[in-house]
């Protein structure tokens, strides 16, 4: 599918402010942090029109996601990294018209996306490459069929480098410390991601097959996408979270269920990447159920659902160790 005539007329006006700004030098012109600039402003059209299937169609026939590239490594303002990110994201929502597949496909955008999660402080910034990050990792995933399709760019952004954090242990950083509760979640979400994709390509045949020429200690540790340190902080800040909420000092008034959830759907996760790594964990999971069992406020068919998936996991748990 091919951009129209009638989609460029709407979005050939939001490309030239953006290109403007970039080629004459006021990306960032002088605005309080409380009022969007220029560029933030047409960054903020474009992000509503990437909404739109058609719309996105004919930013990516122009190529405009490399602009966008060139305006996140180039800008000072948080706001308008946020903006240029998130507009990537919107585009990448369009998955099955080609849009996220062709952007996964230029490795440019994963390796600026490592470089945020490296050096980047600001909170919404993180939150929308997360959200980028979560599109390529569910769309690699069909939960129908239980498969995964490895993609080689995707691999190899989740590899960790020499003498630099790891992926997997970078977002344990921003799980454990961060206090955005949206990308909590979503950090969350995209690690159980991460878990089932690694899991799948670690353990394919064609792997196997490589792995087999050599299989010194050196040879599975490249292939190793997490380490058992970030497994065991984040079940010890799952369990510490939910007493926290049990005592009234937590982040809100019922969304420790939903974190519940998704900690525990990490550890299922984690249990099939590695039954070793989950090992000792037994008492951080009782903390955790204990907790779900004795909250008895506003029961809902939810809070079963977390009672039943806390209590086969800490059975799963106490058969491993």
């Amino acid at each position: 599918m091919n951009s129209t005539h009638s989609d460029l007329t709407v979005i050939a006006p939001i490309m030239k402010r953006i290109l403007d700004c970039v080629g004459n030098g006021s990306m960032d012109s002088a605005h309080t942090d409380n009022e969007d600039s220029p560029l933030e402003r047409s960054l903020c059209a474009a992000w509503d029109v990437c909404t739109v299937q058609e719309y996105a169609l004919a930013f990516k026939d122009q190529q405009f996601h490399r602009v966008l590239l060139k305006v996140i490594t180039s800008t000072s303002r948080p706001r308008t990294r946020e903006l240029a990110i998130g507009t990537l994201a919107n585009m990448a929502c369009h998955w099955d018209c080609g849009i996220g597949p062709y952007l996964m496909d230029d490795m440019d955008v994963l390796k600026l996306s490592r470089s945020i999660l490296w050096s980047e402080n600001d909170a919404r910034v993180l939150l929308e490459t997360t959200r980028l990050l979560n599109i390529f990792l569910s769309c690699s995933i069909d939960t129908s069929h239980q498969t995964v399709i490895e993609h080689d760019n995707l691999t190899e952004f989740l590899t960790p480098v020499s003498m630099a954090p790891s992926i997997f242990h970078q977002y344990t950083f921003i799980i454990c410390n961060t206090l955005y509760s949206e990308l909590l979640l979503k950090s969350l979400e995209l690690m159980t991601r991460i878990v089932v994709y690694a899991n799948a390509i670690t353990h394919s045949i064609t792997r196997r097959r490589e792995r087999l020429v050599n299989v010194d200690k050196d040879d599975e540790d490249e292939h190793r996408f997490m380490e058992k340190a970030d497994t065991l902080a984040l079940v010890n800040w799952g369990a510490e979270r939910l007493e926290e909420e049990g005592r009234g000092v937590g982040i809100g008034m019922g969304f420790h269920r939903r974190v519940a959830k998704n900690v525990m759907h990490l550890l299922w996760a984690l249990m099939a990447y590695d039954p070793e790594m989950v090992h000792g964990l037994e008492q951080s999971m009782s903390r955790l159920v204990s907790y779900i069992q004795e909250d008895d406020m506003d029961t809902r068919v939810e809070d079963e659902d977390i009672q039943n998936l806390a209590q086969a996991l800490n059975t799963k748990l106490s058969m491993a160790s």
